[in-house]
């Protein structure tokens, strides 16, 4: 069940008379929201140019693809294997802290980087220790936003309030891509690593400022039933067991491009460091356009259908950005391409996160989100496993050949999947 420490949905006629900015902006009638969308401002900042920044660096000191994509599947290994027991924590726990924590957590180490790499101390081992920290970090910090987001807007909202968490990623990944991009080409990769430590210490800041009270949803037996819990609710429910497929496919084939972007932008594209923002930049500017869409749209009963369409939308423009090398004016095509792509993920990543939402209840919800946020690992590891192709065949075979994956995969479930609809969860069960 929603807390009450937001504004009340609107129904009726009061409901049908919210149109153009006032339905784009709805869950902004929460002030407690207010404060989340600023703090996932400043954390997306740290954490997007964190994940642009590293495949840089990582590629700065060993020139070595394969490293790359290695570095990229040790934070995988950490948020998969940190997933379910992240799930755990965030049912156990104030869900507000939890985020705070993490986020603190996170400038500590982003702040230990930066001042490796300004001392000229930095050593591969130290960038593969932290990748495994990193994807630890975002096992519990992903699925504590995401449940501390509908405990402040409740379902009627629910939509709108993660497409606007998105527009929020997105707009700082857009920013944060172009200032990373400028400053690794004028001062260097470790003033970068400065910038996301403060960007996340700030964020930190601003969830003191967030009033509401948010206590456990989970019930307080030992943390292997906990976690057993949420494996067998997942395991019977099969339209999210069919979700979490969905998603740990797309995050392994797809998603994974983003740990092959620097090594397009260097060594195929040849467009140095601030091509390589402007190659980011340009997927958060589609991302945002795209969640502003969704945002809009609010609460529609095609949810289904948009997650397996955009998901087929996403592979398909990723082939393209993956051919762009070998035509005409490839830059120019690689842009376009990538703010397709942009626009196709984030339409992808906001409704699944919603679906899924909607077909749980409350008791659970952590560590479904949390086992959610496991495929997420599966981003990066998908990233070594493009890395390891990549230095055999090239970048581009391994980018395309993640993205005809995931077409053929649509494909052949566009219509079962499509039917997945909001499900009404058993009174019993609302927690």
């Amino acid at each position: 069940m929603a807390h009450s420490t937001g504004s009340p949905p609107p129904s009726g006629a009061e409901g049908k008379k919210e149109a153009g900015v006032s339905r784009l902006f709805l869950a902004f009638g929460s002030r407690p929201y207010r404060w989340l969308w600023a703090n996932s401002v400043l954390a997306s900042l740290g954490r997007m140019t964190e994940m642009l920044v590293q495949g840089w660096l990582v590629l700065l000191v060993t020139d070595s693809v394969f490293w790359v994509g290695a570095s990229a599947g040790l934070r995988g290994v950490g948020t998969v294997g940190f997933g379910l027991i992240g799930g755990v924590i965030v049912d156990r726990m104030d869900r507000r802290k939890v985020l705070l924590v993490t986020q603190l957590l996170g400038a500590g180490v982003a702040l230990l980087v930066a001042l490796l790499v300004v001392t000229d101390t930095v050593k591969l081992w130290h960038l593969l220790l932290v990748a495994v920290l990193q994807g630890m970090m975002m096992a519990v910090a992903m699925p504590a936003r995401n449940a501390l987001t509908f405990d402040i807007v409740g379902k009627e909202r629910l939509v709108n309030a993660l497409a606007l968490n998105m527009m929020a990623l997105n707009i700082t990944r857009s920013v944060g891509a172009l200032i990373a991009g400028v400053m690794i080409d004028s001062v260097g990769v470790g003033r970068v690593y400065y910038m996301i430590s403060g960007s996340l210490a700030l964020a930190s800041v601003v969830l003191v400022f967030m009033e509401g009270d948010y206590p456990p949803t989970g019930a307080r037996e030992p943390v292997w039933r906990n976690a057993r819990e949420g494996v067998v609710h997942v395991w019977n429910n099969r339209p999210v067991r069919s979700l979490l497929s969905l998603s740990l496919l797309v995050e392994g084939f797809a998603f994974s491009f983003h740990v092959m972007l620097p090594v397009m932008a260097r060594d195929v594209l040849h467009v140095g460091g601030t091509g390589f923002g402007v190659l980011a930049s340009v997927g958060g500017i589609g991302a945002l356009a795209s969640t502003a869409v969704v945002a809009y749209m609010g609460d529609f009963r095609s949810i289904g259908r948009m997650v397996v369409m955009t998901a087929g939308g996403f592979g398909l423009f990723l082939v393209l950005f993956a051919l762009s090398p070998a035509l005409p004016s490839s830059f120019a095509v690689a842009l376009v391409a990538l703010l397709l792509v942009g626009a196709m993920s984030m339409a992808y990543d906001t409704t699944m996160g919603a679906l899924l939402q909607l077909l749980v209840p409350d008791a659970v919800r952590g560590r479904v989100m949390g086992l959610y946020v496991l495929t997420f690992g599966f981003t990066p590891l998908g990233g070594f496993v493009a890395g390891a192709i990549a230095s055999v065949v090239g970048a581009p075979i391994a980018v395309g050949l993640g993205g005809g994956v995931v077409v053929g995969y649509v494909i052949g479930r566009v219509r079962p999947m499509s039917r997945i609809r909001e499900a009404e969860v058993p009174v019993g069960e609302q927690g």
